[in-house]
């Protein structure tokens, strides 16, 4: 029994610490592409002028975590790997988002000036969409839900689990503001197909939900 017990906790040990290891040779992989990049102009002036606060920007990000994003959660040439929310605030725009430790100094929700925020996107892959024929108001709607939950601390999903609101994912975040909070998005309701949409980032760029505003994959 001791001999059982010893080796579950070796196999815990090396399975946490090969964990680890993946998310920081990820988040090493992760500062040399974006040091590699930093000089290059993510969105241009024209494009800048077109956002709105309650935008949602979506982004391929570096590493292999970002890898495995982009090739199994999309369908087709796009290959965004996580969203976030655009708010403004001073005139400066911010994007608020929910990252996991593993990749950020911070778990959960967090606030991010969109400068820096586009330090982490692969040039020519970022995508702003719009909810369906939002207003200004419904913007200014749902970049005041992104500011309640940063307030609330909301720690990051670590367990995908979608209908719990007590940890939030990146594209979790938005689709609870959007369907439970203002009620203007109607995502699947059945288990099996609602689990295939969030678990998804396509329903993020599907004119079904959003106006597409800026779409670099289309040059």
């Amino acid at each position: 029994m001791k001999k059982i017990l010893f080796w579950l906790v070796m196999f815990f040990c090396f399975s946490a610490a090969a964990y680890k290891t993946f998310f920081w040779l990820d988040h090493k992989s992760e500062i040399r592409e974006q040091t590699k990049n930093r000089s290059i102009t993510r969105l241009s002036t024209d494009e800048l002028s077109l956002i709105q606060e309650g935008d949602f920007i979506l982004r391929r990000g570096f590493g292999f975590f970002s890898d495995y994003v982009s090739e199994n959660l999309n369908d087709g040439a796009i290959d965004v790997t996580h969203a976030g929310i655009i708010i403004k605030e001073n005139g400066n725009l911010f994007v608020i988002h929910s990252l996991s430790s593993d990749v950020s100094d911070f778990d959960g929700i967090q606030k991010q000036p969109l400068q820096d925020f586009l330090q982490y996107c692969t040039p020519e892959k970022i995508i702003v969409t719009r909810t369906k024929n939002a207003d200004t108001l419904c913007g200014g709607k749902i970049a005041e839900r992104a500011k309640y939950y940063l307030s609330q601390k909301i720690p990051f999903d670590h367990n995908g689990k979608f209908d719990d609101d007590n940890e939030l994912y990146c594209t979790e975040l938005i689709w609870k503001i959007l369907e439970k909070d203002l009620k203007v998005a109607s995502p699947p309701v059945l288990r099996e197909e609602r689990e295939k949409f969030f678990y998804s980032m396509m329903p993020m760029y599907s004119t079904d939900y959003f106006d597409i505003i800026i779409n670099q994959y289309s040059k």
